[in-house]
């Protein structure tokens, strides 16, 4: 599109999304074929961008000096879930646009990118992203958007027994709020209702309460939808079900209460551009929230537990 410029967060969620479909009836088969080709295409064009590091960049390959041409760990972890969805179809896909890459290919390409992401994992299990923050971090980053963005390549690459896994997961489980959700750190507090970061306004008429009211031991600490909703996905994608069910609990009913209260429409700054341009979404609380609460009510069902569900 006129204005648009293709990147490797995008193009990872459009395959995911495509390999997502069911486009065994007859009578979508047009569409079948437009859709292997488009992966086919997708899957050419990001496999030629990685960087010499072995991770993805946003918009080029390059020397990793500037943020459009630098590697990035949660643009790597989706690249590698895009592969890893299409790599059993590549032969149905290069029927239909031959320059589809080979297996051979693919698997050179994701050996390189788990390489990478093993490389910047830091010492407390934690992975920074790119473009995503959090204004109330110390240093204004965002390891719990980072680590969950990781952590959900693992489990779909079935390596979630591997060390840097256990020690992402554990990261994630030892940065839960004392509210059971997840935040930055220290946060504005709240005033009427409304969050002072922010930046819509209530309809007339309209109030929007942020989760439970805050004593003065808990106004540090700052939990979001998003935020929770992503570190909660992938702690139950990673079998967090089994293993941590009090976290899983305490924190999904802080989500679940808090969308119940009407918030879903408060989006929190979690983005930046460069000089710290802070900008919020108003469709990541409803997207990141759907995912967590459709990854959690698919494998209580599966294992049998849909009764302990958070409601």
């Amino acid at each position: 599109l006129s204005g648009a410029v293709p990147d490797a967060d995008d193009t990872p969620a459009a395959l995911l999304a495509l390999a997502s479909l069911d486009l065994s009836q007859p009578n979508v088969k047009l569409l079948e074929v437009q859709s292997l080709a488009a992966a086919g295409k997708g899957l050419r064009w990001l496999i030629e961008l990685q960087n010499r590091d072995g991770g993805w960049p946003t918009f080029c390959r390059g020397w990793g000096k500037l943020p459009f041409d630098r590697s990035g760990t949660d643009l790597t972890a989706h690249a590698l879930r895009a592969f890893h969805a299409w790599l059993p179809q590549l032969e149905r896909l290069r029927t239909e646009y031959p320059r589809t890459p080979s297996s051979t290919e693919i698997t050179r390409a994701m050996n390189r990118g788990q390489r990478y992401l093993t490389r910047k994992q830091r010492s407390d299990g934690s992975w920074l992203p790119l473009w995503f923050g959090n204004q109330d971090h110390p240093e204004e980053d965002n390891p719990v958007y980072g680590t969950s963005k990781v952590l959900l390549a693992y489990a779909d690459l079935s390596l979630v027994d591997e060390p840097a896994a256990q020690r992402g997961l554990r990261y994630l489980l030892d940065h839960q709020n004392e509210d059971g959700g997840w935040g930055g750190g220290p946060s504005t507090p709240y005033k009427g209702g409304l969050a002072a970061q922010d930046l819509h306004q209530p309809k007339a008429g309209q109030t929007l309460n942020l989760g439970p009211a805050k004593n003065s031991a808990q106004s540090a600490i700052g939990s979001s939808i998003e935020e929770t909703s992503l570190a909660l996905e992938a702690i139950v994608q990673c079998g967090g079900v089994h293993r941590h069910t009090p976290t899983i609990m305490r924190g999904f009913e802080w989500l679940v209460t808090t969308i119940q209260q009407g918030n879903l429409n408060c989006s929190w700054p979690i983005g930046f551009y460069f000089a710290k341009l802070w900008y919020h979404e108003r469709l990541y609380p409803a997207i990141f929230s759907l995912a967590a609460l459709g990854a959690a009510l698919e494998h209580f069902e599966r294992d049998g537990t849909a009764s302990g569900s958070a409601g």
